[in-house]
């Protein structure tokens, strides 16, 4: 596995573990709806995630078929898919 490889895979694992993370803590407010503590914490998650997802889409491609922008193909298949690594 090549140095881009891992840092590719390195920032996926940290988007799942945050977004694992932003479903939690939705769950628990969802239940808890006063609880301060954790809607800080979801807004700091949610941050978080946002600014990763965004480093990753920049770096490595889109992680969605929504986040594609191109106008003249598309381009959502134009990286290695899962299995290809």
């Amino acid at each position: 596995m090549t140095g881009y490889e891992k840092s590719r895979e390195r920032l996926m694992r940290q988007i799942m573990a945050l977004s694992f993370v932003q479903t939690e803590l939705n769950l628990f407010l969802d239940t808890h709806p006063q609880n301060q503590k954790a809607l800080r914490e979801f807004r700091a998650v949610t941050e978080q995630l946002a600014e990763l997802r965004q480093y990753y889409k920049e770096n490595f491609g889109p992680l969605t078929a929504a986040e594609v922008k191109s106008e003249t193909a598309w381009n959502w298949i134009e990286s290695p898919w899962p299995w290809e690594n």
